[in-house]
């Protein structure tokens, strides 16, 4: 059977499968889009058919999380059916945002509503995280990666009042740099400090028992020093990229040792399929995550902090190839230290200038071209920019006479407040929910 018959025979079976389901339950609501596989805010067809995929061959949901929004390890006709619904156009809508704040002596978190006036539940000492922390929504979740000195993985749970449903060590110095949750019961953290990425359990008791399940060795893609440098991921079907910054622990600064890669892991056996060498090095941004948009891995490359060496790069995941820089920093002016895409032609990015300032800009990604410059600071006090599904971004300005989060209108970059919204403690991260 050619390729193209193969395909429509899914898609028709697709169709049919859908066409049912859709007569014969009705659609249920729910906070987290079932089977936003990419977590773009949208369900495609490549992703409904990994969710029917699961429920015919009564498989695990390996290659998309997002399918298992009950947590019981498989694909139910009810989550297909939300699925489904949400591929209509019913993404349930973002409605706050989660922002890790930090003096980098101590450490809390704020919440901002969305909807107008965006009230702002502040930073408190009982809304306790680490001083160093990031972190990342899968699901009704929110979990933190306290960082190096903490090294340990914090579940907080909105529905409980964002209290800590599980908190458990990663190892002493291992300095965790992110997480992808595959199902209710496995996920991969990265270790910044050591040449194995980590298996946990991230519904683990509260004593933490079995919350270690495994460790992969990246080592074989590490520069000269042994250690790859491993920090954030995607899930992109059956298959986990890893970016590794490969990095020189001998120099003071951690400079660049070799070029960055990407290690491509199989879910279903947890093998080392092989690695993707990038253009550039230093594979650094404040992303959530790999971005995952158009079947590629978008993924900005540092270099050497404060010399212009570097860019944002595409990789097609079709080829496994990285297709060199789409635009640079010479382009932009700056390191990019994190960008947001909202279209084919409008993409913003915060870029650390040689010159001790930073901004936020905007560019063309198809060309590379800057088209603006929208916010402006001394010292490196930009740190993070968010996008919602309502078109607004999100800054993280950690000025020090007067921190918190900017909102700009996506389609222009229009500011939408006035002054920033204050959170008690500097903001450093953004996680829409």
């Amino acid at each position: 059977m050619t390729g193209a018959a193969t395909t429509r025979t899914a898609a028709d079976r697709l169709r049919a499968i859908c066409g049912l389901l859709l007569l014969l339950v009705a659609l249920p609501a729910g906070a987290a889009c079932t089977g936003d596989c990419d977590r773009d805010r949208t369900v495609s067809i490549a992703e409904l058919l990994i969710g029917v995929n699961a429920v015919l061959d009564g498989r695990a949901p390996l290659a998309c999380a997002a399918f298992d929004s009950d947590g019981d390890g498989a694909v139910g006709i009810d989550e297909l059916v939300a699925a489904v619904g949400h591929a209509l156009g019913r993404c349930p809508a973002d409605t706050q945002a989660f922002v890790v704040t930090s003096t980098f002596e101590e450490g809390s978190f704020a919440t901002v509503a969305l909807a107008a006036p965006r009230a702002v539940t502040p930073s408190t000492p009982q809304r306790r995280i680490f001083r160093d922390a990031v972190a990342r929504g899968f699901g009704d979740l929110i979990y933190v990666l306290n960082r190096l000195y903490a090294d340990n993985l914090q579940v907080l749970d909105p529905a409980n009042g964002l209290r800590t449903r599980l908190q458990c060590s990663t190892g002493n110095g291992t300095n965790p740099h992110d997480i992808a949750v595959v199902s209710a019961h496995k996920a991969y953290v990265t270790l910044f400090e050591r040449r194995e990425l980590l298996i946990v359990d991230p519904a683990a008791p509260r004593d933490c028992s079995g919350f270690l399940r495994g460790r992969i060795d990246l080592s074989s893609l590490a520069d000269a020093d042994g250690i790859p440098d491993m920090d954030q991921m995607a899930i992109v079907g059956d298959r986990l990229y890893v970016s590794l910054q490969r990095l020189d622990i001998k120099s003071v600064l951690r400079l660049p040792a070799t070029n960055g890669a990407l290690a491509v892991v199989d879910l279903a056996t947890d093998r080392v399929l092989g690695g993707i060498e990038l253009t550039g090095a230093n594979p650094f941004a404040a992303t959530k995550g790999l971005t995952v948009r158009d079947g590629a891995l978008w993924i900005a490359e540092a270099g050497e902090f404060n010399v212009l060496d570097g860019g944002l790069e595409r990789v097609d995941l079709r080829t496994g190839t990285a297709s060199g820089f789409v635009v640079t920093e010479a382009a932009l002016g700056g390191d990019i230290t994190d960008f947001a895409i909202v279209s084919d032609h409008l993409a913003y990015a915060i870029i650390s200038r040689p010159g001790f300032t930073n901004a936020l800009v905007s560019f063309d990604p198809a060309t590379g071209r800057l088209l603006a410059t929208h916010h402006t600071s001394s010292g490196y006090t930009l740190f993070d920019i968010e996008l919602n599904d309502r078109g607004e971004l999100y800054l993280a300005d950690r000025t020090r006479r007067a921190p918190g989060i900017r909102v700009f209108r996506a389609s222009d970059g229009t500011p939408l407040t006035d002054g920033v919204l204050d959170l008690v403690l500097p903001p450093f991260e953004i996680v829409f929910r």
